[in-house]
């Protein structure tokens, strides 16, 4: 596929090594928590005329992608299926695991029911064994091994025509599943997250907190790559059903998508073990490629640098050895990492092991207390409608895989699917993007910021364009928040310390959630 001679994919902070190569002339919209991802993706999937084509690691059949509308994500697609070509390729675990679509689908569901059917194939992932390297010989090189019952598809992308002559995907980090639903406001009261599922909605809540999540809808030539990762997965799925499935050809390619006018560079980027896909035998490191160039480039700029990361996990010692590495030179990190994330899960557990068989725990040590690094996660409050006067406070989850790193002569976003653990970067099946539009860039950290701050746009905008003041900004907040639990204040902003808080647990007894007005988080 041929790509504009205006791109030169070696320049930072493109990645060299990844199976796609930048693309001009493309739209891209963030999409900031699960309200606005799956709005815009269920209006996609009925303004489509041709095909949709799914990718889900965890997910549920009955999610409701708009609550109040009562539409699962079942029916939609099952709706659709007469008149366009559905398919679905899905993550089969080794293990059983909660929250992921059973092979096969459920009876009467409409899945793999013959012609005009949703057609799903089920594709399990392999482990891993190699040599865990980092590309500035920051630490000596460990042989690791993992079985295929460590592996994991975990891409989530939707891609579909978009009901006239032109296609739009959908890239990012939010499950189908009802508890990663969520609205800016993250209300730990929010009975939309599981009212529709759960016999007891107040127990749910207890247990699941609010969600930060977020996805980009792409329009342009990028769209063609985001398709062939799906064609090339679902064709070579290991549990094809091949009886009432057939092979599927691209509907498109991306010569054959036009570029939108005044659009942007955007690069699709992948983690694909090797020997997953007799098609990619050496597999795709592009996430790791992106991640580790553009932490080189922010380093070798120093001082006036700014690195922002939001991620649910942070023990990836390759990346945080880069991060270090940036931050001896000046470069200011301010990463918000979830507060205990899976804990008391399988997936949890499954982390920690990972995490021990590395042979490099706690590798976030390498970084914390560095002056330049700020590591902080979020939290969330609401009047408690019980006591008046009284506040429930609660951990914000925060699932979203974000980075952006910003330069004195160039910017560059990365998010998706991708977690920065060495599973994601090495051998786990993702999917991320990466554009370099720094005026886009600083909007929609912006965006970011002046949900978690608390702050206005044009405030957070002003912090970006200062990274000291910045990393001052958030370390205030969070030093802010540091004792507000005891005497039962409310927070100034959502971020606290990463490592220094304790959020008290979500008793909710005794609260009639039919008379809880939704959205009131602070």
């Amino acid at each position: 596929m041929e790509v504009s001679k205006d791109i030169d994919p070696t320049s930072t902070p493109w990645a060299q090594n990844g199976f796609y190569p930048p693309r001009l002339g493309n739209e891209i919209q963030i999409l900031i928590d699960g309200q606005s991802a799956y709005k815009e993706i269920s209006d996609a999937f009925k303004k489509a005329k041709k095909f949709i084509y799914l990718t889900i690691s965890f997910g549920d059949l009955d999610f409701l992608l708009v609550p109040d509308s009562q539409e699962t994500l079942l029916c939609i697609l099952n709706s659709r299926s007469n008149d366009v070509d559905v398919r679905m390729v899905v993550w089969q675990p080794a293990l059983h695991t909660p929250d992921t679509i059973p092979d096969p689908g459920p009876p009467y569901s409409g899945v793999n029911e013959g012609p005009g059917s949703i057609q799903a194939r089920w594709d399990k992932a392999p482990g891993f064994k190699g040599t865990y390297t980092s590309v500035l010989d920051l630490f000596d090189p460990k042989d690791i091994a993992f079985s295929a019952e460590f592996g994991c598809h975990h891409q989530k992308t939707y891609i579909m025509d978009d009901g006239g002559d032109g296609w739009v995907a959908f890239v990012g980090g939010i499950n189908p599943v009802q508890t990663y639903w969520d609205t800016p406001n993250h209300d730990s009261l929010d009975v939309r997250r599981v009212e529709w599922k759960y016999p007891y909605p107040l127990k749910w809540l207890e247990q699941n907190p609010p969600l930060h999540d977020i996805f980009y809808r792409i329009k342009g030539p990028a769209v063609g790559d985001v398709l062939a990762n799906f064609v090339e997965r679902y064709n070579n799925a290991t549990i094809p059903h091949a009886d009432v499935t057939s092979y599927v050809v691209a509907p498109v390619t991306p010569d054959q998508i036009p570029p939108v006018p005044d659009g942007i560079e955007v690069q699709v980027l992948r983690t694909i073990a090797p020997n997953t896909y007799h098609t990619i035998p050496e597999g795709d490191l592009g996430i790791r490629d992106l991640y580790l160039k553009a932490l080189k480039g922010a380093a070798e700029a120093g001082e006036g640098s700014l690195v922002y990361i939001e991620n649910q996990y942070f023990f990836d010692h390759g990346i945080i050895a880069e991060i270090h590495a940036a931050a001896e030179r000046g470069t200011k990190i301010i990463a918000l990492l979830t507060w205990k994330p899976d804990e008391g899960t399988f997936l949890g557990r499954v982390e920690k092991e990972w995490e021990r068989l590395s042979y490099l725990q706690d590798q976030s040590k390498m970084v914390e207390g560095h002056n330049n690094v700020a590591l902080l996660t979020l939290g969330n409050c609401r009047p408690d409608p019980r006591t008046q006067g009284k506040f429930i406070y609660s951990e914000t989850y925060i699932h979203s895989k974000t980075m952006a790193v910003f330069t004195p002569d160039w910017a560059v976003m990365t998010g998706g699917s991708a977690n920065i653990a060495f599973t994601s970067m090495w051998f786990h099946s993702e999917m991320n993007i990466a554009f370099t539009d720094t005026a886009l860039i600083r909007n929609w950290v912006a965006q970011l910021w002046s949900e978690h701050l608390q702050i206005s746009v044009e405030e957070a905008v002003a912090l970006i364009e200062k990274p000291d003041d910045a990393l001052t900004f958030f370390r205030g907040q969070a030093d802010g928040n540091k004792d507000i639990f005891k005497p039962g204040l409310p927070p100034k902003g959502r971020v606290y310390h990463w490592k220094d808080t304790d959020f008290p647990p979500r008793v909710l007894a005794g609260i009639d959630l039919s008379q809880v007005p939704t959205g009131e988080g602070i």
